[in-house]
């Protein structure tokens, strides 16, 4: 076995998916801001719908659904 001998200052773990399922958070959050901004979906259908997508992609979609324009 090899060990690495290096003079780190910082050790990042990304636990994201293991110790929490933040995909399931994130959705409802989403769910929860879009409907009350006349937009009603569920978490489950933000999830199957935009997971995987970055949330301006998203955005604009659901503007021009709703045929605002976007301001970005």
């Amino acid at each position: 076995m090899q060990v690495l001998s290096a003079n780190l200052d910082l050790v990042i773990f990304d636990c994201d998916g293991v110790l929490v399922d933040s995909e399931v958070i994130s959705c409802r959050a989403y769910a929860e801001v879009l409907t009350r901004h006349g937009y009603p979906i569920t978490s489950q259908q933000v999830f199957d719908r935009f997971l995987g997508r970055s949330t301006r992609q998203a955005n604009h979609e659901v503007e021009a659904e709703l045929g605002r324009q976007s301001t970005r």
